[in-house]
């Protein structure tokens, strides 16, 4: 049950970033993601926020495709992908922290559009909208309430990593993380 659980949700994100659906990653589907992004965040491409996102975005594939593709192709399959990231972050280890982290925290500079050092519901739904989790908006919201682990109304990056962290290693089927890339 356990795998099973962790393969729906490992597919899940690779038909995410798979943006181009050929069946597999390659680095013009993670810029694709990140334009797709600033776009759904009304981000001008050229701003120093949209620089920020694309920079983090580039490193984030760089390490991740250096442990994923095993056989050096410039491309992930789907059983590279689940084959690392079952490896990789499974077990919470130190590349979930030096990929994730970084990346996370440039997406949220454009996620949080006035600035304020959190995400409102309003951004949180905007950036959903960016991932295309086929979540409708009440979803959206549930989802954000059960994220939202202090209840003050707003996601700190922290409680946004915990929900990543959750979706890519946890074994728990009512996390709440589970649902960041829609219904399993």
């Amino acid at each position: 049950m356990i795998d099973d659980l962790l393969d729906r949700k490992l597919e899940r994100a690779f038909t995410h970033l798979d943006a181009d659906r050929s069946g597999v990653i390659d680095s013009a589907d993670i810029f694709a993601l990140g334009s797709r992004l600033l776009s759904a965040l009304d981000e001008p491409a050229g701003s120093s926020k949209a620089e920020l996102v694309m920079a983090g975005l580039a490193d984030f594939w760089q390490d991740l495709f250096t442990e994923l593709d095993m056989d050096r192709d410039g491309k992930v399959t789907p059983e590279e992908y689940k084959l690392g990231m079952t490896r990789l972050y499974a077990q919470g280890g130190p590349a979930y922290d030096r990929s994730f982290r970084p990346m996370m925290r440039a997406i949220l500079t454009i996620v949080d559009a006035d600035g304020d050092g959190v995400i409102s519901p309003e951004e949180f739904h905007k950036a959903q909208g960016a991932f295309d989790t086929g979540l409708s908006p009440a979803d959206t919201e549930a989802l954000f309430q059960r994220i939202d682990a202090d209840g003050d109304g707003t996601l700190t990056v922290d409680e946004l990593l915990h929900a990543v962290r959750e979706y890519y290693t946890g074994t728990d089927e009512d996390a709440p993380g589970n649902l960041l890339f829609g219904e399993l």
